[in-house]
């Protein structure tokens, strides 16, 4: 019944409100706005008035707020110094790993700081560029924390002033691209050219399109069914890999970025990889898109033994 209700409704419910933050919207501010001064965070409250144009993309993380928050506040401050973008294309991690490669919905996202809308040419544009029903697996959506997380913060930074969205659940690419880029699988590669078209017809009319990825990287421990034991040294290994495949992902080299997430048999289970491999795709296809700046990187345990990365970045043009 909730699963009929779900596809019955215009509005995707905050599910997570009251489980991972707070509902009430004046608590939830402030615990965001405290994680801009926490430690490792920016160290500089979010800006008074944005004064440089809307960024082409940004990475943030989609951990949950009490081990990423300062993370989250990386890039949502760089991000409250520019403008509001016309629109976003929204890319979270489908977990549940449906079978379509992305999954589309219409329904508006709701947060404690009002609606994200979606934005419905842009959404109908996208989703006539897939050879599958955009909604087949539409219940990730329902459940998903991935871009609720960045809803709640966009809310927060840009309240009535937020532009619209179009959210799209990535599901895993390594199915069927296990140790080459999902560029080499003909299906995928039409389709996000594709993509990329409508997009770059999108700036091209003179329209401010911004990229959004919530994604995590490595997911390593017992936790994740490794026999790791997690130690210091293991986290220095893991980030020492991230940070190659990040040097990657800034240079906007998406087959590059993919292929260093699948390398030694995919042993860091990096879950943002085929959202973030889709992200520079398309920020790549944004006129003037040259490199990213890594804003933040960070790692934080998981409570049932194991090790989560994560990462913020900036794309402007």
């Amino acid at each position: 019944k909730s699963l009929e209700a779900f596809r019955a409704s215009p509005r995707r419910a905050a599910v997570f409100a009251g489980q991972s933050y707070p509902t009430e919207p004046e608590t939830l501010a402030r615990e965001l706005d405290a994680y801009f001064m926490a430690e490792n965070g920016p160290g500089k409250p979010r800006a008074a008035a944005p004064s440089r144009p809307a960024p082409l993309g940004l990475v943030a993380p989609h951990i949950d707020f009490k081990r990423g928050g300062p993370a989250y506040a990386w890039a949502y401050q760089a991000l409250s110094e520019r403008r509001p973008p016309d629109v976003i294309i929204a890319l979270g991690v489908a977990h549940s790993c449906p079978d379509a490669p992305w999954t589309f919905t219409p329904k508006s996202y709701e947060t404690p700081f009002g609606a994200m809308e979606v934005d419905s040419g842009l959404y109908d544009e996208l989703t006539a560029k897939v050879w599958y029903d955009p909604r087949a697996d539409e219940w990730v959506h329902k459940g998903e924390h991935s871009l609720e997380f960045q809803a709640a913060w966009l809310r927060h930074l840009w309240g009535d002033d937020t532009p619209p969205w179009v959210p799209i659940l990535v599901s895993s690419f390594e199915r069927f691209s296990p140790d080459e880029a999902p560029s080499k699988i003909p299906t995928i590669e039409k389709a996000l050219k594709d993509l990329e078209d409508v997009v770059r017809r999108h700036a091209e009319k003179g329209r401010s399109v911004m990229v959004l990825a919530g994604i995590d990287m490595a997911h390593v421990g017992p936790r994740f069914g490794d026999e790791l034991e997690v130690t210091p040294e293991l986290g220095k290994k893991v980030e020492a890999e991230d940070r190659k495949s990040l040097v990657d992902a800034m240079a906007l080299d998406a087959d590059g970025f993919y292929r260093s997430g699948v390398a030694g048999e995919r042993w860091r289970k990096v879950c943002g990889l085929s959202a973030l491999y889709t992200g520079l795709r398309l920020i790549k296809a944004l006129e003037g898109a040259s490199t990213g700046r890594l804003l933040a990187y960070g790692q934080a345990p998981d409570p049932a033994g194991g090790l989560v990365s994560f990462a913020s970045a900036i794309f402007d043009a």
